[in-house]
């Protein structure tokens, strides 16, 4: 019964291969058939030949367009370390030399970088402060509105796949049915075979006596 080519008589369905019948078929619970079904799933695999899993290339040569990606790609594939970032731009320092009149004018330069940079993070505090609280609560209503939707798709998935294993069990069932009557019948069928064999082998012996006797 574990393996069996059924017709539109056995499930209702047109063109239909059945190969396995979890619903009926419980056989695979019994360990002892577990393991012989393992042993011979393993015998299989060992003469099966092996081929690569993907046809896709081991290796990929990336970002060949762009040098700085490039570079960062044979980089992380070396596994070295990343330079630290240079902060001496973000110190308030003044010139070494007090009368380079260059090295001051980019003392003063930085200087005016620095105060602009505080001036901007000062004024994106200040709109986080004052808009910040309601875009974060748009941004919480858009995610709670994603899962509400991500939920009834999931829950509709589920219901469909409730479904259509109750139509499996219900036409593996009946399924069963028809095949436990095919099952019988072959035994009856077997059964009066091997009877009318024991008959014959009666006949024939006592046909071989009664020639043994005329002789």
């Amino acid at each position: 019964m574990t393996a069996i080519s059924s017709s539109t008589s056995a499930l209702g369905t047109a063109d239909m291969e059945v190969d396995a019948l979890p619903y009926v078929d419980k056989e695979i619970d019994d360990p002892e058939m577990k393991a012989s079904v393992d042993r011979l799933i393993e015998q299989e695999m060992r003469r099966m030949r092996r081929k690569e899993r993907s046809d896709f290339p081991l290796k990929v040569d990336l970002f060949q367009q762009d040098d700085l990606l490039s570079q960062e790609w044979d980089r992380v594939g070396k596994k070295q370390t990343l330079d630290a970032l240079d902060i001496s731009r973000y110190e308030l320092k003044g010139p070494e030399d007090d009368n380079d009149v260059n090295a001051w004018k980019e003392s003063v330069s930085n200087t005016k970088s620095q105060l602009e940079s505080q001036a901007g993070s000062m004024f994106n505090l200040e709109l986080l402060q004052k808009y910040g609280g309601n875009a974060w609560r748009v941004h919480n209503y858009q995610l709670e509105t994603f899962l509400k939707q991500i939920q009834q798709e999931t829950e509709q998935y589920r219901n469909e796949i409730r479904t259509i294993n109750r139509e499996r069990k219900d036409e593996q069932t009946q399924a069963a049915k028809t095949l436990q009557g095919l099952e019988n019948k072959w035994s009856d069928l077997v059964s009066q075979n091997l009877q009318v064999e024991i008959a014959c082998s009666a006949l024939e012996s006592e046909v071989e006596e009664l020639r043994r006797y005329r002789q």
